[in-house]
């Protein structure tokens, strides 16, 4: 059929041109790549799609062959089938491949190519379409490198792994769950292999789960959503244990998390009852025991202690210890907790006498004692405190009679010493007057050291208060001349006797000779623990130049004999010409 415009194609109001142009743009717009490329593997036409998949523009392209862009590894098996196409022994391929770039970068695409053949049947050129996967790829990849993941994580873990799907009947209900997935350590810890599971009903493999209430458990989890963790004591092939199970929705399924926790659960059990053995003994002590933090907030008491002070134990839970009327009696007794808790804090073991309140309202003297707690890394966790009653102690009377037997003793021994004093004193004198007040004096100091004795303890005397008996009554009055320094501290009964003779011989000295003979003349004695022992120093500067002795007189012989005889100990006296310094050392409980 003819028309009358050679322009226009049969059947068609659209010229040629027209069409031309609807080809065009529809090859330029495609959302894939499509190419006209050479027998040789050269670029002829590219749209814009092949632009940006491989990065290069039309007129680069053009000038390079698809040889040069593909991916080593894909080459071949690009060019075979090319040539085959060549040879006619195919029409088309269509392969996953990849190119580099213009960045460097790999891009996938799937490419699928036909021929145009010219009318002696050679290829005249290939038509390539070009689709980019690149991100389909990546996906791919990641989903398998987390599958590969996932495999490795459960074939190590220790905890056993299970997932299951739903198997639902024709309205929907969960009738049960079939396996799709065991790890190497449920095997284990089940003692069933995954072959022997996997496709197979949970509820015909093991019923126990429903006898147990677990499968109640994974329908929940399975229809609600919700997480479900718990401890389960579970019925194993050879006896109970303990399993510690995570139950989590998976799809229309859910995935199991378990792990023997049997020993531990063992241990915990092991512990409790333990601790509750512990507390019945705690219990029946007839002591005050607690444990506190190192800040004196009690944690726990036991029932002796509510017993004495008549108090409710959530009163005196979480509270600090001397805060409570019951520790509190006095202002005294309750600082003297307070540093009691700040020596402990820092690791020392305290004792020391106070009084409580008890339910009755009225002071119950106690022996307490505070016995700190470290971690691995020295630091004080808690406190451990307990007192004991000691009201009977403090009214018997059996200590005086003690004190008696005692002072019966240093009776007997001192008219010894008076002896010898009298004997030393007398070669000592140059005339009666001198004698006398020579001899009363170290009389009086035997006096001072039973008095303090006696007004103490039968067994003690404070050095301090020994030390201001026997010194003051030759100190000047002007305070800052005498020093004194040192920790409480309780001398035995011995090393009263000695060391207050030795203070008083040494204290008529400086009276006579030394820092208190002029008017500027100072004295400072100071005593520290070492060990079991006292270590005492007296340092006399100020008073006249020393001269050192030329014969050793009744002083040195009397330290000598009190203590290096009478107590074990050691002194040392230097007669530096600024003034006396001396150094005693012996046992404190003697």
């Amino acid at each position: 059929m003819a028309t009358d415009d050679p322009e226009k194609m049969p059947g068609s109001d659209r010229t040629l041109a027209e069409r031309e142009a609807m080809y065009r743009s529809a090859f330029e717009q495609a959302s894939v790549g499509i190419a006209h490329v050479g027998p040789q593997g050269e670029w002829l036409n590219v749209n814009r799609r092949v632009s940006e998949i491989v990065g290069y523009s039309p007129s680069e392209l053009l000038t390079i062959t698809f040889q040069d862009i593909t991916h080593p590894d894909d080459l071949d098996l690009d060019v075979n089938l090319l040539n085959e196409v060549l040879d006619g022994t195919r029409d088309g391929y269509r392969i996953d491949k990849r190119y580099f770039h213009k960045t460097g970068r790999i891009v996938w695409v799937t490419l699928s190519v036909s021929c145009v053949r010219k009318a002696s049947g050679e290829v005249d050129y290939f038509i390539s379409v070009l689709q980019d996967i690149t991100e389909k790829k990546r996906i791919g990849q990641a989903l398998l490198d987390s599958e590969i993941r996932f495999r490795a994580v459960q074939e190590t873990s220790p905890d056993g792994f299970m997932i299951f799907h739903s198997l639902r009947s024709t309205d929907g209900e969960i009738e049960d769950f079939v396996w799709e997935f065991i790890n190497p350590a449920a095997e284990q810890l089940t003692g069933r292999v995954s072959q022997a599971l996997i496709g197979k009903r949970l509820t015909k493999e093991m019923p126990e789960v429903s006898t147990y209430g677990l499968f109640e458990v994974f329908c929940n989890t399975v229809q609600t959503g919700a997480p479900w963790r718990r401890e389960v004591y579970y019925p194993g092939r050879d006896r109970r244990r303990w399993f510690n199970f995570t139950v989590a929705r998976v799809g229309d399924g859910f995935a199991v998390s378990f792990q023997d926790v049997t020993a531990r659960k063992n241990a915990e059990l092991q512990l409790q009852a333990s601790q509750k053995r512990l507390r019945t003994i705690l219990n029946g002590v007839m002591a005050i025991i607690g444990l506190a933090k190192p800040d004196g907030k009690l944690l726990e008491v036991n029932e002796t202690t509510l017993r004495l002070t008549g108090v409710r134990e959530d009163e005196m839970l979480g509270h600090r210890i001397w805060n409570h009327p019951a520790w509190c009696q006095t202002s005294e007794s309750q600082d003297q907790l307070v540093k009691a808790f700040e020596e402990a804090k820092v690791g020392k073991r305290m004792r020391f006498d106070t009084e409580i309140r008890g339910s009755g309202g009225q002071s119950i003297p106690v022996d307490m004692q505070l016995s700190p707690i470290f971690d691995e890394f020295e630091q004080v966790t808690e406190i451990v405190l307990s007192a004991v009653d000691i009201s009977e102690r403090k009214r018997s009377e059996a200590h005086r009679e003690m004190l008696l037997s005692e002072l019966n003793h240093r009776v007997k021994n001192s008219l010894a010493t008076i002896q010898a004093i009298a004997a030393h004193t007398v070669r000592e004198a140059t005339d009666l007057e001198g004698f006398r007040r020579a001899f009363t004096g170290r009389l009086r100091a035997i006096a001072a050291s039973h008095d303090l004795l006696v007004s103490s303890t039968r067994e003690s005397a404070d050095i301090s208060r020994l030390i201001r008996e026997q010194i003051m009554g030759y100190a000047p009055e002007e305070a800052s001349r005498l020093e004194l320094s040192g920790p409480p501290l309780v001398l035995g009964p011995q090393g009263a006797h000695a060391f207050g003779l030795i203070l008083h011989e040494l204290a008529t000295n400086a009276s006579k000779y030394g820092a208190f003979s002029n008017e500027r003349g100072c004295l400072r004695i100071g005593w520290r623990l070492e060990g079991e022992d006292v270590v005492v120093e007296w340092l006399e500067r100020g008073g006249p130049t020393v001269v050192p002795p030329t014969r050793r007189g009744f002083g040195s012989a009397l330290i000598e004999q009190s203590l290096s005889h009478s107590l074990g100990g050691r002194s040392k006296l230097d007669f530096n010409p600024e003034g006396l310094k001396a150094e005693f050392q012996f046992p404190v409980r003697k």
